[in-house]
């Protein structure tokens, strides 16, 4: 009985083994106190590649796959105190790629239990701060792009198919957040200036929502559940707020543009087919459409 247990025992071992083989890490450092983990050492682990490359002063770079087959993590560095962290984890087939450069920017990956999927934050200028969740999903792409300072920008892709997320920020202080499950969702942020605030929410199927904003304090949201709608909010100025909800039967269209300062626009489309169009210039003017 003893040596049946001790054989079961050298078997496991040994599988355990096998299944953590054929993972790749590699990690070039150049300059001053630079750190980089790379972990690979879940026994499911397999057919994984870590690429790790730093450079210049005091920056920290972890990767970790966890039970994940054939998934790809890079991690490049430059400038000072820049911080990145990815874990992949019970997936496959996935890529995350960070890129950072100036100083004190950090940026968090995660992507469980998806397959297929892509994540990338690039990041340069300083204290600037990107998240990317991928959940339970696949096929999905989130990108973010920093450029400027003290930005804020997340994503996150839950239960989500096909779908596509992409944050541009450059300028000073600007926050954008973007939520997707459904299929076949595609949402775009642009935000250029200072202190502009903007959020898209969506489920469902097919639907694309994109925001552009430049100036100081604006503010947008972009609701959208049910499938097949389209909403656009254009802003220009300073402390513009405009809000787009598209619920019920879907194919809704929506599109507001303001320029100037304080103005506010709300849209909310519940039926089917419907089309609004908010078009505001100068101050202080109030637009509200419901359908």
């Amino acid at each position: 009985m003893k040596s049946t247990i001790v054989l079961t025992a050298a078997l496991l071992a040994v599988s355990a083994t096998t299944l953590a083989e054929e993972n790749s890490s590699t990690i070039y450092q150049s300059g001053i106190d630079n750190t980089a983990m790379a972990d690979q050492s879940d026994a499911y682990a397999h057919g994984n590649v870590i690429v790790q490359d730093q450079s210049d002063v005091h920056n920290n770079a972890i990767a970790v796959q966890i039970s994940e087959f054939q998934s790809h993590i890079y991690q490049t560095q430059s400038g000072a105190l820049n911080d990145t962290y990815t874990l992949q984890s019970g997936g496959y087939h996935n890529v995350s790629r960070t890129e950072q450069s100036g100083y004190a920017n950090s940026a968090s990956t995660f992507q469980l239990q998806t397959q297929y999927s892509e994540a990338v934050i690039r990041q340069s200028g300083s204290h600037n701060h990107a998240e990317i969740y991928q959940v339970a999903g696949s096929g999905n792409i989130a990108v973010i792009q920093q450029t400027g300072s003290v930005h804020n920008a997340h994503i996150g892709q839950y239960a989500s198919i096909d779908s596509e997320a992409h944050i541009y920020q450059s300028g000073t202080g600007n926050y954008g957040n973007i939520l997707q499950g459904g299929s076949g969702n595609i949402a775009s942020m642009t935000q250029s200036g200072s202190m502009n605030t903007a959020s898209i929410e969506q489920g469902g199927v097919h639907n694309e929502a994109d925001i552009m904003q430049s100036g100081y304090g604006n503010h947008a949201y972009i609701t959208q559940v049910s499938w097949y709608n389209h909403a656009v909010v254009t802003q220009d100025g300073m402390h513009n707020r405009a809000d787009i909800l598209q619920f019920g039967g879907g194919g809704h269209t929506a599109i507001v543009t303001q320029v100037g300062s304080m103005n506010n626009a709300w849209v909310s489309q519940y039926g089917l087919s419907e089309t609004a169009i908010i078009h505001q210039v100068g101050s202080g003017n109030t637009a509200i459409i419901s359908q």
